[in-house]
């Protein structure tokens, strides 16, 4: 039920992706249909082949953490600190605290778009499954805050699969937008935009909880 759950909050914020990321789809069209639905594809496998490692790596990291002492102590600490993270996210998509990790986001956007450039305009079909997977390293506030679930969960198994069903739920806006130029009105962005936040919120408020006792904690839960 969890990662259908972080499977919606992919979906809610996936119009944020379109916003920060919609350059790349975009600029890997204009090919005929066939072969630009085949990058299309291929751009978002790249993406989530780095989200699962994102998410290897923030589990095995979470993991680490646990072993490295008493671990219950350690496993509240984490989920703690996680949760607290991504209320702290989930507030800023709200817009209701300063916007810290956007401008960070919009200059590698910037810098790395330039750098990625001749891959955008490549036509070999190598080139848009690397701009996936170097996608996905760019700075990103819903990645960040699935990242932090990922590593609450001190599981690399768990983590691979809270990062692939965030993932899985942002591939329908952005498949849409590079094959048929699909991008939402601005009143609907801003609603899927207010859903995201509440539900990092609430996924955050469930991980602290959890932390302090007072709902079993991810890794004892089966």
């Amino acid at each position: 039920m969890a990662y259908v759950l972080i499977f919606l909050g992919g979906l809610a914020g996936s119009l944020h992706c379109v916003g920060m990321c919609g350059a790349f789809p975009l600029a890997l069209a204009g090919t005929a249909p066939s072969r630009n639905l085949v990058r299309q594809l291929l751009y978002n496998t790249g993406r989530l082949n780095t989200l699962a490692f994102i998410g290897a790596v923030s589990g095995g990291l979470g993991a680490a953490f646990v072993a490295a002492g008493p671990v219950r102590e350690l496993e509240r600490i984490l989920a703690v600190i996680a949760g607290g993270f991504m209320i702290l996210v989930g507030l800023e998509v709200l817009g209701l605290v300063a916007q810290i990790t956007t401008r960070g986001a919009a200059l590698a956007q910037a810098t790395v778009g330039r750098v990625l450039g001749s891959a955008m305009r490549s036509r070999s079909l190598a080139a848009p499954l690397a701009l996936g997977v170097f996608n996905a390293f760019l700075p990103c506030q819903l990645i960040y805050a699935f990242a932090a679930r990922a590593a609450s969960t001190g599981s690399v198994t768990e983590g691979i699969l809270t990062m692939l069903s965030f993932g899985l739920g942002t591939i329908p806006a952005m498949l849409s937008l590079g094959v048929a130029g699909y991008l939402a009105r601005p009143a609907v962005r801003a609603r899927l935009s207010t859903v995201s936040g509440i539900l990092i919120i609430v996924f955050g408020a469930v991980t602290v909880l959890r932390g302090f006792d007072i709902l079993p904690h991810a890794g004892h839960v089966h």
